[in-house]
């Protein structure tokens, strides 16, 4: 019968081709949304690992959390030095990692931080930060680049670069002091691989010649006239990541920043801003899903009125079954048949587009947003969705299969009586 069925169908190529690529289209498009949603879902989660707590200035929850871990968006506001010291003596933290942001290198951004922060943060599934070669920051010119960072720029130990001022690519470039690289880490799958990281200290000297974004004296000098600066901690901050002694202290630690009385700060936790990030996305996303089921109900319905439309021009074809001693029954199951072929041969194709898109969108991924998700050719819930396009194949046949069954009986009893 498949056999039969088969040839059937490439008798009629065209009308069968254009009914698989409407199918097609269809199931790749839910299956992509699918995957690329889930596989990006799970690249931001795996990102926040490690981290309970996100201390910057009053702002939004989600816009901070945007800025901090995926470098998207400037911050607004900075936070003083003297309100984290003070909040790093809260019995509930046990560490907490302070980071200042605004300056870039070639389009990647510019991570102002302590040693600590390889110690705490974590990469991808909670994997701690490995060196690939090197040693963290020491020095006030060091500089530790993001695996992603030192491959497509060429990066090795010991190169010099000067950083630029603000996250744009063409901002004045702090050509006056220069950072020598004295590490590069290893992949992580997570926004620290296109980060640049620096002291604060080094940060802060940076600066010294700078107000309101334009320079008004070269760090060097300051160097040639005064080799000892003294303190350089920066006065202020970005934001500050926080790890508890205790998660069911979180919400009392939040509040407490949220209520600090010197300074209007704001305690974010990453799983709740997430939460926001999936609410707004959410709308998008359900909105690409009902696109597509309908491509795909369409695609369903066509495939149905072809098979009713098609059963008047194929009339001789089943006289002649009929006639080698084919059934009603034969006959309504070759239609079955060939729906269930037209729906198998959608799946196959769909596939392959959705593995092909699958290695596109992790590049993708890992340039826009940062995060190197594991996209898989096939997940779990996507072999229900090819088996259900196939009993939908099979189930749009039901009603030309029952009616080519009612007209090869009746044909088959009034040639009995003749």
């Amino acid at each position: 019968m498949f056999s039969l069925a088969l040839n059937s169908l490439r008798f009629r190529a065209l009308p069968v081709s254009l009914i698989i690529v409407s199918l097609t289209l269809g199931l790749s498009l839910i299956l992509i949304v699918d995957r690329i949603q889930e596989g990006t879902r799970r690249g931001f989660e795996q990102t926040l690992s490690g981290v309970d707590l996100i201390i910057g200035p009053r702002s939004g929850d989600l816009q901070m959390l945007l800025y901090t871990v995926f470098h998207l968006g400037n911050a607004t506001n900075n936070v003083t030095s003297q309100s984290i010291d003070a909040i790093a003596k809260n019995p509930n933290i046990e560490w907490i990692v302070p980071i200042a942001l605004g300056d870039s290198h070639r389009g990647y951004r510019v991570v102002a931080t302590d040693p600590h922060y390889f110690e705490y943060i974590r990469g991808a599934g909670g994997a701690p930060l490995r060196f690939a070669i090197g040693t963290p920051l020491d020095a006030l010119n060091d500089v530790v680049l993001g695996a992603t960072v030192a491959r497509r720029l060429g990066y090795t130990l010991g190169d010099s670069l000067f950083l630029a001022h603000g996250s744009s690519p063409m901002g004045a470039v702090h050509d006056d002091y220069a950072f020598k690289v004295t590490g590069i880490l290893e992949p992580t799958g997570t926004p620290t691989d296109q980060a640049v990281f620096i002291r604060l200290e080094g940060f802060s000297l940076l600066h010294l010649g700078w107000q309101s974004g334009s320079r008004l004296f070269r760090t060097d000098r300051i160097l040639a006239a005064n080799p000892s600066l003294g303190d350089l901690r920066p006065r202020d901050v970005t934001a500050a990541f926080v790890g508890v002694k205790s998660r069911l202290q979180v919400f009392q630690l939040q509040r407490a920043i949220n209520e600090y009385p010197e300074e209007a700060l704001s305690g974010v936790l990453p799983g709740v801003a997430l939460g926001q990030l999936w609410s707004l996305l959410g709308t998008a996303d359900r909105a690409f899903n009902l696109l597509a089921w309908i491509i795909l109900g369409v695609a369903v319905i066509s495939m149905m009125t072809m098979t009713v439309t098609s059963l008047e021009s194929r009339h001789r074809e089943m006289s002649i079954l009929r006639a080698v001693g084919a059934s009603p029954t034969y006959l309504g199951g070759l239609l079955l048949a060939e729906a269930a072929l037209i729906g198998l041969a959608a799946s196959i194709c769909a596939t392959v587009i959705v593995g092909i898109a699958s290695l596109w969108a992790r590049p993708w991924l890992e340039t826009t947003l940062g995060i190197s998700p594991e996209l898989s050719w096939m997940a779990g819930n996507d072999w229900l969705t090819l088996g259900g396009v196939i009993f939908a194949g099979i189930l749009s046949a039901l009603i030309p299969a029952f009616l080519l069954y009612r007209s090869t009986l009746q044909y088959g009893l009034t040639e009995r009586r003749a």
